[in-house]
């Protein structure tokens, strides 16, 4: 990825400079510069659908170093919502109320706790993308816990909170974090909610494979962009989150990412990538 033009990246918390970079399809590496943007593009973000495999990508994200401070997570997390607002003030207020009484009436299962104790061995667990180490805080003692995060304010915070229990984080973009990995140090990589904004999936999948020690699982959750809910809600779609989201996967796009990657399928059955949820589960072990 070579850096092709500088544009106004700010937004009402951040009136910053950022340097976007213009990317070839992540999947196959076609240059798709000349096709059409999609419909779901917004304002200078472009969104591109590759004319050779199908992968739907940010073409022009910023660069990583904004995502540590100018984009970073929490700085921009509230973007969506207040476009929402904007654009969409009926449907977002009914949306929120209903999410807010769903949240109150229906206990909801931890998905990623229920898979790293059925799936994950004892040993290292690294969360790429930890935000503030709060899932790493509750993962049982026989889990050695470390994180990877690019925001430098939430991989303080989270390394404040790890230390009570001996963990670890890195502040770094997340091929350079899992890189630093001696090869099968852990028994667990969770990248919950992550490789929809990672500017080289691949790459950070064949690193997590390489970390992992034979048997060892990655938990993998991102939005399904063929849901029926992305269908029917189009631009409106929680999936789309400018400039974070910077990769669509479909059931079949991941299969063959986490596939070309190394990894075996350890579950990816119909419930995980159902059709009416906004979201998709996969483990992935290595053999």
């Amino acid at each position: 990825m070579a850096i092709a033009e500088s544009a106004s990246g700010g937004t009402p918390e951040s009136d910053v400079t950022a340097s976007l970079l213009h990317r070839d399809c992540p999947k196959c590496g076609t240059d798709n510069a000349d096709a059409p943007a999609l419909e779901y593009s917004w304002e200078h973000w472009v969104l591109r659908g590759c004319g050779r495999c199908d992968f739907v990508y940010l073409e022009n994200p910023p660069d990583y170093a904004d995502f540590a401070v100018a984009f970073a997570w929490e700085r921009n997390h509230g973007d969506r919502s207040k476009r929402m607002k904007a654009e969409y003030p009926v449907s977002h207020a009914v949306s929120k109320s209903w999410r807010k009484f769903y949240r109150a009436a229906v206990k909801k299962p931890d998905k990623l706790a229920n898979r790293i104790n059925k799936w994950v061995p004892p040993g290292v667990v690294i969360d790429v993308g930890c935000g503030n180490a709060d899932r790493l805080l509750v993962l049982p003692d026989h889990y050695e816990t470390c994180g990877i995060e690019i925001s430098e304010g939430l991989a303080s915070e989270a390394r404040e909170l790890l230390a009570a229990r001996n963990g670890s984080i890195i502040n770094a973009p997340a091929v350079e974090g899992l890189a630093s990995f001696p090869s099968g140090k852990a028994t667990g990589v969770l990248m919950r909610s992550f490789l929809e904004h990672e500017h080289k999936p691949i790459e950070l999948l064949t690193q997590a494979e390489r970390v992992l020690q034979p048997g060892g699982i990655a938990i993998i959750k991102v939005p399904n962009f063929a849901s029926i809910n992305r269908r029917v809600m189009g631009s409106r779609w929680c999936g789309f989150r400018f400039p974070g989201h910077v990769n669509h996967f479909t059931p079949a796009s991941l299969r063959a990412m986490v596939a070309d990657a190394g990894f075996t399928i350890a579950s990816f059955n119909a419930l995980d990538r159902f059709f009416l949820s906004d979201n998709m589960w996969m483990v992935a072990r290595k053999d």
